[in-house]
């Protein structure tokens, strides 16, 4: 390919949401990320080809998510006319963020798809304008907030009734363990799973947990976290879909004293482990989890700041 043609690359970061919790509304930027390359096409129509192994199930054609977000961004700025500025280009991305795991797979899509048209078309939406465009697509702001903004990103509704979020500074004195199975979970099944009204009691108990969670992130202290991160919204009714990966969470809380929790909608597993622990964690639990639970993939990351980007 010719590479005088290219127009622009993007970075886009896989999320944690929910960190127990926070459900719907939290999200952790990951240093893991996929990479698209943008370049002029002669035909007709866009097209998406995809490097790597996570390439099932991901529409090449006009339906792809990154093409479908470039297009919805442009009838924001453009309305009826958008196509009078519309482009035809191939996009080449290689994927390295786990699709349907529970990592924002969908998000990073969407993401990739609103930068390139900001920078393409020179738009000028900012980052909260790009949020809400985003969720006219994917309806997941605890997953596209951290992607545009990095870090960990709280989303809100505003009284206009458009969406918002912050990021919040923590001390970040720990390792991020990722445990990711060799099986999906679809977003949309799992959130059916959830009830449309909870007890009284367990939002009392989710809105004193998340707050102390967040207390205790951004003061590099994680004592009781694992009190701390327990769930009582979505966890629990969604564990028949992800057996394994709930007795991994109960095994890193209440055996070894590690804050974990479903990342997303599943089934991958998210934990915290503070510095001070890493190297013993590493020795001694690390080979025990890979022989207890060889379908799981361990990974440590860490959080990136910097937010997902086009140059």
């Amino acid at each position: 390919m010719d590479k005088k043609n290219l127009l622009t690359r993007v970075r886009t970061y896989a999320t944690s949401a929910n960190l127990g919790p926070g459900f719907d509304c939290a999200g952790l930027a990951l240093d893991i990320y996929n990479d698209c390359e943008v370049y002029e096409n002669n035909s007709k129509n866009s097209c998406f080809s995809i490097k790597g192994l996570e390439n099932q199930g991901i529409a090449k054609g006009e339906n792809n998510l990154i093409l479908r977000t470039i297009k919805k961004a442009l009838q924001k700025k453009y309305g009826q006319f958008y196509e009078k500025y519309q482009k035809s280009v191939e996009i080449v991305c290689e994927i390295k963020v786990p699709v349907e795991r529970g990592l924002g797979s969908s998000s990073t899509a969407v993401v990739a798809g609103l930068l390139i048209a900001n920078k393409l078309y020179e738009l000028d939406f900012n980052l909260t304008e790009l949020l809400n465009i985003g969720l006219e697509i994917e309806p997941h702001p605890d997953n596209i907030a951290p992607c545009l903004s990095g870090g960990l990103a709280i989303s809100y509704k505003s009284r206009s009734g458009s969406y918002c979020f912050e990021k919040i500074s923590i001390m970040e004195n720990f390792r991020i363990m990722l445990m990711i199975p060799d099986y999906r979970v679809n977003t949309n099944a799992a959130r059916k799973l959830v009830p449309e009204f909870i007890s009284k009691e367990d939002a009392i108990l989710n809105i004193a947990n998340f707050a102390m969670l967040i207390n205790r992130l951004k003061d590099g202290n994680l004592e009781n976290a694992v009190d701390f991160i327990r769930d009582r919204i979505h966890q629990p009714y969604r564990k028949d879909v992800y057996p394994d990966s709930m007795e991994i969470v109960e095994e890193l809380n209440n055996r070894f004293d590690i804050p974990a929790a479903i990342s997303g909608s599943g089934p991958t597993v998210l934990a915290f482990i503070p510095e001070k622990k890493f190297e013993g964690f590493n020795l001694s639990i690390v080979p025990d989890l890979q022989n207890k639970y060889p379908g799981f993939k361990l990974k440590f990351t860490t959080i990136t700041h910097s937010g997902s980007y086009s140059d």
